[in-house]
């Protein structure tokens, strides 16, 4: 069974460009998204799996682009190469409940 994390961030800074640092953030380090669920321009909801020693590296990059909630007291082993689940949502300070996206339509 995995081990699994929630991690809480918050960001002031543009949306687009704090989730294009994220992106970036979990790729350097090696995070694989495997489920994401955007709630207008308010929050992201990404369910991340990552290696167990790359956890606290990806915390502490992470810290640097949001404010990020502390990490769990949890034993981490910096050798293991177990898979761990995180769930992160990053709220966006500030959004305004009215993102759209058009869809353009397509001919058929």
């Amino acid at each position: 069974m995995l081990q699994k994390l929630n991690w809480e961030a918050h960001s002031n800074d543009d949306r687009n460009k704090t989730i294009e640092a994220v992106k970036d953030c979990l790729s350097s380090n090696d995070a694989c998204i495997l489920n994401f669920n955007m709630f207008s321009d308010l929050a992201l909801s990404l369910s991340l799996e990552v290696e167990e020693n790359k956890i606290l590296a990806l915390h502490l990059s992470l810290s640097k682009l949001v404010n990020l909630s502390d990490m769990e007291i949890v034993q981490i082993n910096p050798n293991s190469k177990k898979e761990w689940l995180i769930f992160l949502n990053i709220a966006f300070g500030k959004g305004t409940r009215e993102l759209k996206n058009k869809i353009p339509s397509v001919p058929g």
